[in-house]
């Protein structure tokens, strides 16, 4: 099963995505933000601020210490026992990571979701929560969450590669990236004869998928097309998606599939200035490349790249040019598919 509701791996039940820390050291219910600042809600005086950007957060140390390896290093390094402020506007995913980190270390209850994970993953690496101070740390939990719910479901890989744009070169350091592109790659390239529709609630064509474990047999039931994937990959960045496409190729995906699948999202980042032909894809055979020959491609591919500063949709032209430039990069070599670029940008 592709989607992450009721997942449960190992003995290990993350249906819910809720994380607490079995010890905290300080009684609360919760964090209360009060403007741009944040406060446990206790009785115990706070003796600890840590700021982060324009957002600061009162608290205490002993829960901090207790389960961040970074907070033990900047304190005691510093020969001040008494310091009671630091600055983080370098942590990964910013105050919000940094709250649900907090949180995490009062032993407050942190709802994990496919677009908080890597900026908290990012976060726990950053602080240094690991098992050498506290089994169940940070960082061993939300690489659980990653591995049993994320890495299995086609929604929450995408929603969680997009996520990874804002966190270079953390995400990309920890694998996130690379995994999330092979699991994306991987179940782009199953037979679709085993994916069934799992409506989004978005308005795109064409509806994210997820793994039918069980048999129908219905014969009015409507095949899934094999361009059904094109949409989701679409919000993904130049970079994330020649990934994907990139781990696609090596798993055997039919040429003619990524050539339409880059046009798709060409046509989505630089519509004024991409035309595609009239090709229409067999919808009758799967992404292999051993199970569907150039035949199911009806029609070339052209990619004609020209136009004037009128014609410039939002996208930056320096964006553009590196949009197109990675695009072609990544297009498999056929005798029928057409690249024409106009001297607009520089070629």
């Amino acid at each position: 099963m592709w989607e992450s509701e009721n997942e449960s791996v190992g003995g290990r039940d993350y249906s819910n995505g809720v994380l607490t820390s079995s010890k905290h050291g300080v009684k609360t219910e919760g964090f209360e933000q009060r403007g741009q600042s944040w406060y446990v809600a206790t009785d115990v005086p706070s003796d600890f601020l840590v700021q982060i950007g324009d957002v600061s957060f009162h608290l205490h140390k002993y829960p901090l210490l207790s389960r961040s390896g970074k907070m033990n290093r900047v304190i005691y390094e510093s020969r001040d026992l008494d310091m009671n402020k630091i600055v983080l506007d370098d942590l990964p995913g910013g105050p919000e990571a940094f709250e649900l980190a907090a949180k995490f270390c009062y032993g407050v209850a942190v709802d994990l979701t496919a677009t908080n994970i890597s900026g908290l993953r990012c976060a726990a690496e950053y602080l240094e929560m690991t098992e050498d101070l506290e089994e169940g740390n940070l960082i061993f939990k939300t690489e659980a969450f990653l591995s049993y719910v994320v890495l299995s479901s086609w929604r929450d890989s995408i929603l969680v590669l997009k996520s990874c744009e804002k966190l270079s070169p953390w995400a990309e350091n920890l694998q996130i990236v690379r995994r999330c592109s092979e699991s994306i790659a991987w179940k782009a390239c199953a037979n679709p004869k085993g994916i069934r529709w799992a409506y989004t609630g978005k308005p795109p064509k064409v509806s994210s998928p997820k793994w039918n474990d069980m048999k129908d047999s219905s014969p009015g039931r409507n095949q899934v097309p094999p361009d059904w994937w094109f949409e989701d990959v679409s919000i993904l960045r130049i970079d994330h998606f020649v990934r994907v496409i990139t781990a696609i190729k090596v798993k055997g995906m039919r040429f003619e599939l990524i050539g339409a699948a880059t046009m798709h999202y060409a046509a989505k980042w630089i519509p004024g200035l991409i035309r595609d032909g009239t090709g229409a894809i067999d919808e009758g055979s799967n992404g292999s490349n051993s199970n569907g020959g150039s035949n199911s491609w009806k029609g070339g591919l052209h990619m004609i790249v020209a136009g004037t500063k009128e014609d410039l949709p939002t996208v930056q032209a320096k964006d553009q040019r590196m949009i197109i430039e990675s695009l072609i990069s990544i297009i498999p070599p056929q005798k029928d598919m057409c690249f024409s670029v106009a001297s607009f940008f520089g070629y």
